[in-house]
Parts: C-alpha cells; sequence; structure tokens
C-alpha cells in the first residue's frame, strides 16, 4: 500500500508542473483538501509558515526582473503551495520507513535523516521553554531578534558538524569512497 502511495505522490509531482493555467491547480488543490480530512487546518498552517518566505523572495526577485505578471506570479505561488501541501500530507499518512524497505541503503538514510529531525525538533523545544522561562514580560523585538539569529547559528553549526559526523558514518559503512 506503501508504495501505491508513493507512486501516486510522484504522479501527483508531475501532474503539478504539468499544467500552465491555475484553474487545474485550484481543482487540485481542493481535491487535496478533501482528502487531508481533519487535519486540513494543521496542513495549511504548516505550508503558509513554509513557503511564505520562499515564495516572497522568488515573487519579489520576479517582479523586479521582469515586471509584475499576476498570472505567472499566482501560477508559480500555487503551485508551489499545492506541491508543499501535497508533501505535508504524503509525509502524514505514508510510513516512509515501508516506504523504501526494499532498499537497505535508503532505509538507513532514511533513518539518519528521521534521527536528525527529531533531535533538531527537541532542540527547538527546549530553546521555546527555554526562552518562556527566562522572560517574565514578552521580550522586545531586539531580544527576539537576537534570540532567533542565535538559534539560526545553532542550528547552521550543529547541521554542518552532524553532516560531518554523518559523512564519516556512511563512508565506514562503505556507501562511497574518495577516490
Amino acid at each position: 500500500m506503501e508504495k501505491i502511495k508513493g507512486l501516486l505522490y510522484i504522479c501527483g509531482i508531475f501532474t503539478f508542473t504539468f499544467f500552465h493555467n491555475i484553474y487545474p491547480y485550484i481543482l487540485l488543490i481542493f481535491f487535496l483538501f478533501v482528502l487531508s480530512g481533519k487535519e486540513f487546518i494543521p496542513i495549511v498552517k504548516k505550508t503558509l509558515f513554509s513557503i511564505t518566505i520562499f515564495s516572497s523572495v522568488v515573487t519579489a526577485s520576479y517582479v523586479f526582473i521582469n515586471g509584475f505578471d499576476w498570472q505567472y506570479v499566482t501560477l508559480v505561488n500555487v503551485r508551489v503551495f499545492g506541491i508543499t501541501f501535497m508533501t505535508f500530507l504524503f509525509i502524514k499518512r505514508v510510513n516512509l520507513f515501508k516506504l523504501f524497505s526494499f532498499s537497505e541503503n535508503l532505509t538507513f538514510i532514511i533513518v539518519l535523516s528521521y534521527s536528525q529531525i527529531l533531535t533538531f525538533q527537541k532542540y527547538l523545544t527546549d530553546f521555546r521553554f527555554a526562552l518562556k522561562s527566562r522572560t517574565i514580560l514578552k521580550p522586545d523585538f531586539s531580544d527576539r531578534y537576537n534570540f532567533f539569529k542565535r538559534i539560526v547559528e545553532f542550528f547552521m553549526k550543529s547541521s554542518l558538524d552532524r553532516s560531518k559526523e554523518i559523512n564519516m558514518a556512511m563512508k565506514s559503512r562503505g556507501f562511497y569512497t574518495d577516490g
């Protein structure tokens, strides 16, 4: 069953990149909304949160370079929203470990990725609790900015350190060689 869902997801990605008119996207997104059921609102929130910065930068860059073409800008943003929503729905509904169980190497990579995601979620929760427990009043903008900046620095450094460790672990398991 998981492999069928994976195949449907890949077909969905191709479908989202196939059309160049906004109306099929609206129908596809409505279909995805119906499929999501009770998880509709959390997935929409997560999707909007994750694409806001990306879409803003891409849209602003496009408008700056090419001028404002509302049809193209809307099409690209709706496409990004649809693919991201579908990806979050896919992740919620599919057991990735079962999906990639046919390959030991892919399962190993999924385990590494999942463990890193869980570790970083724990770090983020701890940072949020630390900020909440150490402040009585709501922090002002500069304090929140500095806090956010330190968290980004921490996650960037941690990502680099962990990627080096994972790289060494993968080499020791024979995934690849340098030469």
